[in-house]
C-alpha cells in the first residue's frame, strides 16, 4: 500500500508537541494517552483526537507531476517489496 493511501487523519498525523503516546509494536498499536504531558481518559483523548482531526488538512503534494509524481502514488513500501503498484 503507497503511503498515499494510507488513512488520512490518522493517530500519526494527529499527534502534537507534548502528546503522550503509548507504542505497542507487537500489537501493532499507536495510542495517544496524553495531552501536554499530562494523562488523559480514554473519553478526553477521544474529544481532543475529534476536534484535531475537524482541523487537520493534508498537506498538498510535494510533487505535482512527472515522475517523481507518479512514484509517490504508486510506490509500495520497502518492507513489501518496493515495487510499483
Amino acid at each position: 500500500m503507497s503511503a498515499r493511501r494510507l488513512l488520512p487523519a490518522g493517530p500519526i498525523a494527529l499527534v502534537e508537541e507534548g502528546d503522550l503516546i503509548r507504542i505497542d509494536v507487537p500489537g501493532r498499536v499507536l495510542a495517544i494517552v496524553g495531552v501536554k504531558g499530562k494523562e488523559k481518559t480514554p473519553g478526553e483523548i477521544d474529544a481532543i483526537l475529534a476536534a484535531r482531526r475537524a482541523r487537520w488538512q493534508a498537506k498538498p503534494p510535494k510533487y505535482k507531476k512527472g515522475l517523481l509524481k507518479r512514484y509517490t502514488e504508486h510506490a509500495v513500501s520497502p518492507m513489501k517489496g518496493a515495487y510499483m503498484e
